[in-house]
């Protein structure tokens, strides 16, 4: 078994060898794309916290549109995304189908007696509007569609949008084959759910993403391991599971340094052990740290006390109250700190007057690089 290529893939966007725990969402796509245009389904909104696998998502759903023949086309939220689709992405997908004329020489004189001279066989036309544009690359193809997808939606400028939602919905009327699939942190897209004028983005089918079961977990795990020729033993899966906390990012990650630390060997639990603090130190740098980056001194108090809070307890969610006790100021003090927490990712509401982490370890992370402050 030496020298066996690693099947996990702990990188942000790439996708798993091995799905577990989204075939719904798939599933339902696949069959929306199959329907005829008109179908509710073929326009979709994904949410989630960091990690949890919305890029990989929309992924597997632009493999999906292309196993049906579609073409594909890419957007990120982000300023000028509507212009670059309109003038950069769309063209240059419209010469793969058709390439453009080519110059021709139009008249030629010996060097010294004259010059060369050549023209375009098409005058230069007036860039178009979005719609024209898709309506341009939707007569190149038969028999199948365009799917658009954004990724980092929460980025993007609503004018972007709007424009985006016109064309969109100007091709849906004229049962165009066409479909839009968009990814963003939960927040985000909930802010762009509450604008106006925001109906076309209210009307798509919306997922949001939770972490994984641990039976969907353990899963993964073990069919990659399996597949690839090296399996882990009795528990060992099981053992590597219940670490990620269902967190996707983690089940690649767990999994790969798991699979390296095993050699030639079956995966054992002690090889699951001896890799779970490295594992956790990478998310640590790798999602909590960019996450903590900018976040202001008064937010950043409210979550070393969450942590401090959590060790007491031994409990994932942390109560108002405590937070009122240990912070020494009034829930009505907290309430706008919390919000833009939660705005930010980094916490969750876990029921009335209690929130949690919105990532796995993150408490630990906190614990670990500073102590709390201003907590009695």
């Amino acid at each position: 078994m030496v020298g066996m290529r690693n099947p996990f893939r702990p990188t942000f966007g790439a996708s798993p060898k091995v799905w577990a725990g989204r075939h719904t969402v798939l599933d339902e796509f696949s069959t929306a794309l199959g329907s005829g245009p008109g179908h509710p389904h073929r326009s979709i909104i994904i949410s989630g916290s960091r990690g949890i696998g919305k890029t990989v998502l929309l992924t597997e759903l632009e493999d999906k549109a292309r196993a049906q023949g579609w073409v594909v086309i890419r957007a990120s939220g982000r300023q000028g995304m509507a212009e670059t689709l309109t003038q950069s992405t769309i063209p240059e997908v419209i010469e793969s189908l058709e390439p453009t004329p080519q110059r021709k020489i139009t008249g030629v004189s010996v060097a010294g007696l004259g010059s060369v001279r050549s023209d375009l066989t098409e005058e230069k036309p007036v860039v178009p509007r979005l719609v024209t544009r898709l309506h341009q690359l939707l007569g190149k193809l038969h028999g199948t569609g365009v799917l658009i997808t954004i990724d980092e939606i929460q980025d993007s400028d609503p004018n972007d949008l709007t424009e985006i939602a016109v064309a969109y919905q100007d091709l849906v009327r004229d049962d165009a084959e066409v479909a839009l699939a968009m990814a963003g942190l939960t927040q985000g897209v909930n802010q762009l759910l509450n604008l106006p004028g925001a109906t076309f983005l209210r009307r798509a089918r919306h997922y949001e993403l939770g972490p994984l079961t641990i039976d969907d977990a353990i899963a993964t795990l073990t069919d990659t391991a399996a597949d690839a020729g090296k399996p882990f033993t009795p528990g060992a899966a099981e053992y590597a599971g219940e670490l990620t906390q269902g967190y996707p990012y983690l089940v690649q990650l767990i999994g790969y340094l798991a699979w390296n630390r095993a050699g030639d060997k079956e995966i054992t639990r002690a090889d699951v052990s001896s890799i779970s603090e490295e594992a956790i130190d990478t998310l640590g740098r790798q999602v909590h740290h960019p996450s903590l980056r900018a976040v202001p001194p008064r937010q950043r108090e409210y979550l070393d006390a969450m942590a401090h809070i959590q060790s007491q307890t031994g409990r994932p969610s942390v109560s108002t109250t405590d937070l009122t006790t240990a912070l020494g100021r009034p829930v009505t003090a907290l309430s706008d700190t919390r919000g833009k927490l939660i705005d930010r990712d980094l916490i969750v509401p876990a029921g009335w007057g209690e929130v949690e982490f919105a990532q796995p370890y993150l408490g630990d992370y906190l614990r670990r690089e500073q102590g709390p402050t201003r907590v009695s």
